[in-house]
């Protein structure tokens, strides 16, 4: 019985590509197959902005095989950040840890220049009221297009927030495209089962 167990342990520890990394301001789910985050969670506080993100560049940990440079070159995806490096730049040290590819997602770069962008810039200013509870999946799908360099671009990116203090929840999908409409065409019903 001893000996069964263990192999049924075995082969689940091989085929499994999902980690889960503690960064400590983030969590991120990571799919090594993917190369890419299936989801990121984090608190946004009324932290301030201190430090600029000039100069900083993203890094691969050595640890973990996740995407890098290559997928990002002379394409249309941009690096997006799954914990924004707006809510924490408030020490360098937090700011840094959003630069890690773990917290790196192949997001169409007007996505992640647009409403996107805009979205996180009103989840900063709800925080200056209230401590918000933020969830990102990474929505991938069968027509999930693979890179010729082997990462896996999303099909969308669904962000669910909780306000601590009031209870509320607003909910947002985004396809993984180019888009032009405001972040507030992207609002759906939330389901209550992804939140805290």
């Amino acid at each position: 019985m001893i000996k069964i167990l263990f192999l049924i342990f075995i082969s689940i520890s091989v085929n499994a590509e999902l980690i889960k990394i503690d960064k400590g301001i983030y969590e991120v789910w990571y799919d090594s197959e993917l190369e890419q985050p299936v989801k990121v969670t984090y608190f946004v506080k009324n932290r301030p902005s201190t430090y600029s993100r000039k100069g900083i560049n993203f890094y691969k940990e050595k640890s973990f095989h996740t995407s890098d440079d290559e997928d990002y070159y002379k394409n249309i995806w941009d690096k997006g950040h799954m914990a924004p490096a707006i809510h924490f730049s408030d020490t360098e040290e937090n700011l840094y840890k959003t630069y890690s590819y773990l917290n790196a997602a192949l997001q169409h770069k007007s996505l992640n220049r647009g409403a996107w962008r805009d979205l996180e810039s009103n989840v900063k200013k709800w925080s200056s009221s209230e401590t918000l509870y933020v969830e990102n999946k990474i929505v991938f799908n069968k027509n999930s297009k693979v890179l010729k360099t082997g990462a896996t671009v999303p099909s969308g990116f669904q962000k669910n927030i909780y306000f601590q203090t009031t209870k509320k929840t607003k909910c947002f999908y985004f396809p993984n495209k180019n888009i032009k409409k405001s972040w507030l065409s992207y609002e759906k019903d939330c389901d209550t089962e992804l939140l805290p």
